[in-house]
């Protein structure tokens, strides 16, 4: 059967290793402001507000994010080998380049540091979204 025959499966239109996250998010983090939506492009987005990941001026994950970071390495280890990952993060709170990148860069090192493999991080770096976002994605991802 094809892709898009299990694709019909879920009412979202995820793979069942996206939605098996997906809903494993939502019911642990249920009640938090963590967005968690089902992209257009059938990809799995998480974003966690900028007040809840980061100190203003600082790149250190705040114990907030630490737990939404926990929760996702959870889910993301058993499927690994099928998904990748991109980190984005904000600089809705005037962050300059380089500290979007430092931010980045300490959330992918807590996730590694959590059993997510370092391979299967596609890209960390700047978001347009207004807080730190994770994408999850199925198939492999241009890597410019």
């Amino acid at each position: 059967p094809s892709g898009g025959v299990f694709g019909g499966l879920f009412g979202s239109g995820l793979s069942p290793a996206l939605e098996a996250q997906r809903t494993r998010l939502k019911q642990a983090l249920e009640g938090t402001p963590v967005v968690i939506e089902v992209t257009g492009d059938r990809r799995l987005r998480v974003e966690v507000p900028t007040r809840h990941a980061f100190e203003p001026g600082r790149a250190t994950v705040k114990p907030a994010l630490a737990a939404v970071l926990d929760q996702f390495a959870l889910g993301f280890k058993p499927h690994a080998a099928t998904t990748e990952l991109r980190i984005g993060a904000p600089d809705s709170d005037k962050a300059t380049t380089k500290l979007v990148r430092e931010r980045a860069a300490s959330t992918r090192d807590h996730l590694v540091s959590r059993g997510v493999p370092a391979s299967r991080i596609a890209r960390a770096g700047a978001t347009t979204a207004p807080g730190l976002e994770l994408l999850l994605s199925d198939r492999p991802m241009d890597r410019r």
